[in-house]
């Protein structure tokens, strides 16, 4: 099983989210940004890398929330969310053809790829994922 960290970035009571290139596993599907884990690498070291290499953000993880396995019949992966803020830097698109900030209420009508979709159907990672992007706002 494949190792996959991905960020929910939140920023000013929103979430973003990723658009992937053509020729990836998941083409023009959302996503939320991440990668592999790496041998030797934390999850959360992972998951600041990815966002660095990607998007070219420094973050701060707040929370890591309960991961989902998903079968995509060419790869099985474990999905590991983290619930995270931007520390610095400019958003600039290495890895994705677009970026989107969406509202909570947006995330359901997104196509997101199979995992992604899973991972923000569970009650409990919503729930979290609310109270950041709440404290934001308020």
């Amino acid at each position: 099983m494949i190792q996959v960290t991905c960020a929910l970035i939140v920023s000013e009571g929103k979430v973003l989210i990723a658009q992937n290139k053509e020729d990836s596993d998941h083409p023009f599907q959302w996503e939320f940004p991440g990668g592999k884990l790496k041998a030797g690498e934390t999850e959360e070291q992972c998951i600041c890398r990815e966002i660095k290499e990607e998007l070219e953000l420094e973050i701060r993880v707040l929370e890591r929330l309960p991961g989902v396995e998903y079968d995509y019949g060419i790869k099985n992966i474990m999905l590991i969310p983290f619930v995270c803020s931007i520390e610095s830097g400019e958003l600039k698109l290495n890895d994705h053809i677009k970026t989107a900030w969406i509202e909570m209420a947006e995330l359901g009508t997104v196509d997101f790829s199979a995992a992604d979709k899973k991972l923000i159907g569970i009650d409990s990672n919503q729930k979290s994922l609310k109270k950041y992007t709440r404290k934001q706002v308020d």
